[in-house]
């Protein structure tokens, strides 16, 4: 008899449509989050926890893998507690849910980025992610705006003639 409530246990947890939509949700606004938070080196989130009153501190994959293990069997994967913990690197979930939804609200996708490997100006090649070129040191804001404004329709000629004009250097 033992054996089979054992068996039952092994069982994974059938959930209602509205809980696989819910965990679902979570999976999109956990990976928007990470794509806006985790180039400013915040490791994850923190959620604070009903159940026991504490504050449960989450890595990115951490949390991606519990959730996915949800939706197979149910229940979330037991973890051990997050080891020399620097809480400053994680944001909370109501947080970042917030910011990703405002920015999503505003017409601003998380996860369009206009990437940039080339600086206009030295021509130093580099990795998509840099704000600034770095050899000459000059902001590539003005090169993703630039770009941002031909891919809305702007005429190259008007968007050059208004980045001059904001005090922009030409490139």
């Amino acid at each position: 008899m033992d054996f089979e409530m054992d068996d039952q246990q092994d069982e994974p947890l059938e959930l209602t449509a509205e809980e696989r939509r819910d965990i679902e949700a979570d999976l999109d606004d956990l990976a928007a989050m990470r794509t806006v938070f985790s180039p400013q080196g915040v490791k994850g989130v923190m959620i604070a926890c009903q159940d026991c009153g504490s504050n449960h501190f989450f890595e990115w994959e951490l949390l991606r893998d519990n959730l996915e293990q949800m939706l197979t069997t149910g229940e979330p994967r037991p973890h051990e507690p997050a080891f020399d913990l620097v809480e400053d690197e994680y944001i909370q979930w109501d947080y970042g849910k917030g910011y990703v939804d405002a920015l999503t609200d505003t017409g601003l996708e998380p996860d369009r980025r206009i990437e940039v490997t080339q600086c206009p100006w030295c021509e130093t090649p580099f990795d998509g992610a840099f704000a600034f070129c770095p050899t000459c040191g000059r902001t590539l804001a003005t090169v993703r705006l630039y770009r941002e404004l031909l891919d809305r329709g702007f005429e190259e000629r008007d968007v050059r003639a208004l980045l001059v004009r904001a005090g922009y250097e030409p490139f």
